[in-house]
């Protein structure tokens, strides 16, 4: 069963229930693409916010991501649990920086480019 959120990633059917033919085109040539996620200098506060609240989000999809394995079958969860080690550790080293810029009155410069690759 396809689920809403894939659904609207998809976009508005027509009555065919095909996906509209536009979208196609908006996939880029040879199935890659590069976005820029966050890019720009902010203030230690903005750093703060912006880094930790992707941060937070990709730690409890991997923690739904283990609830849900592990409410079904008996599912191997390692990567998920190693995931929220490995970004709690980042969310500790994001606040260090963040700290330190603002004790020292610095801005924080962040670039994020994102590459996204289809692959079988």
């Amino acid at each position: 069963m396809e689920s809403r959120l894939f659904r609207w990633v998809k976009g508005n059917k027509r009555k065919t229930g095909r996906p509209h033919p536009r979208i196609e085109e908006r996939v880029p040539p040879g199935g890659e693409g590069t976005i820029k996620l966050v890019q720009g200098v902010f203030s230690p506060a903005e750093a703060a916010d912006v880094l930790l609240s992707l941060i937070n989000d990709k730690i409890k999809f991997h923690t739904v991501q283990v609830l849900n394995l592990q409410g079904g079958y008996q599912e191997d969860t390692s990567h998920s649990e190693q995931r929220i080690k490995d970004l709690q550790e980042a969310k500790n080293m994001v606040k260090n920086l963040v700290v330190k810029a603002q004790m020292e009155g610095m801005k924080v410069e962040i670039n994020s480019p994102i590459k996204i690759t289809l692959t079988k």
